[in-house]
């Protein structure tokens, strides 16, 4: 059982192999450097660790420059415990943090407070006060202090680096298939239901308006099959992203991009209900319509499309 600490003084003291990053979004990269840590750990007889933070570090070096997370902070310890490391180590990080030399990270973390014997990162890791140390200073600490720096190369799909970037940019674009690829699993938001303007269900199409998490990112305008996760069980859901053109002009100071899902095959009330959606399939991009008759229709092709997807996803939550 993984265990996740939020502070360095509720770490116990043990001889550790650490992985440290951001990890935002948790893709194939990431689960290398993970992975390599957790093999040095068992050969070492250790214990195999994640040092990752609170928030992306932008958010507390420039604000102004921080991206749309790919992972919100529940999700990201969720999807790390999946790995199987025996703990997490959760730092908030604080101005204090941010302004730490590289050399004080090396020697008072990872050394004294828990006891690295290892410290894997990615090719692309930086650390230190503006980001000033990467693999070279790292390995050249662990020499003084005791550890030894692992370096895991950075993993390629179709011959470009895997990155968080590179995983917003597909999902703006769309490229759901890429993304599941890199990420190694779709691509997926959570949130709230909240009351919405109820045209759906005027409309005869009932759709879960879904408050998510902000800063987080979502593919871009347009309308998507997927799954969504309620209470446990799963259903196949068409799902649009965008400003309801149909109804709104965008550029209206009020509009704002909702998200709004119909579960195929569910009946009850999703008001105040927290559920998962996944998007599998880019169906079209968003539409304005003349008439209402022609949305309802193109939704409830939408709707069709969602209903006779073939997909592995599907399969694996039983809904083949």
């Amino acid at each position: 059982m993984t265990r996740v600490y939020r502070s360095l003084e509720a770490v116990p003291d043990a001889r550790r192999a650490v992985a440290v990053g951001t990890f935002d979004g948790v893709h194939v990269g990431h689960r290398a450097v993970i992975a390599a840590a957790c093999d040095a750990a068992r050969r070492e007889g250790w214990r195999s660790s994640v040092l990752t933070f609170d928030r992306h570090p932008l958010a507390q070096i420039a604000p102004q420059r921080q991206p749309r997370l790919l992972t919100p902070l529940d999700e990201k310890i969720a999807l790390l415990t999946d790995i199987g490391p025996d703990e997490i180590v959760l730092l908030p990080f604080t101005a204090e943090l941010a302004e730490m030399l590289a050399d004080d990270f090396c020697r008072d973390i990872l050394a004294a407070a828990l006891g690295a014997g290892a410290v894997v990162v990615g090719q692309n890791f930086t650390f230190g006060a503006a980001a000033a140390a990467g693999p070279v200073e790292l390995a050249a600490a662990g020499r003084e202090l005791g550890f030894r720096a692992v370096v895991v190369p950075l993993a390629v799909a179709d011959a470009e680096p895997i990155s968080s970037t590179r995983i917003r940019r597909l999902l703006a674009g769309g490229r759901l298939e890429e993304v599941r690829i890199i990420l190694g699993r779709p691509p997926g938001t959570h949130g709230k239901v909240v009351g919405g303007w109820q045209r759906g269900r005027t409309l005869g199409v009932p759709t879960a308006n879904l408050d998510v998490e902000v800063g987080t990112i979502f593919p871009g305008r347009g309308v998507y099959a997927g799954r969504a996760l309620v209470d446990g069980t799963w259903y196949r859901t068409a799902v649009n992203v965008g400003h309801n053109p149909t109804f709104h002009s965008a550029d209206e100071e009020t509009t704002t991009v909702r998200i709004e899902a119909h579960l195929l095959g569910f009946s009850g009330d999703l008001y105040g209900k927290r559920i998962r959606v996944d998007f599998l399939h880019k169906i079209r991009d968003e539409e304005r319509f003349e008439r209402v008759d022609e949305l309802v229709d193109r939704m409830r092709r939408d709707i069709e499309v969602t209903r006779h997807l073939d997909d592995e996803a599907l399969a694996q939550v039983g809904l083949a």
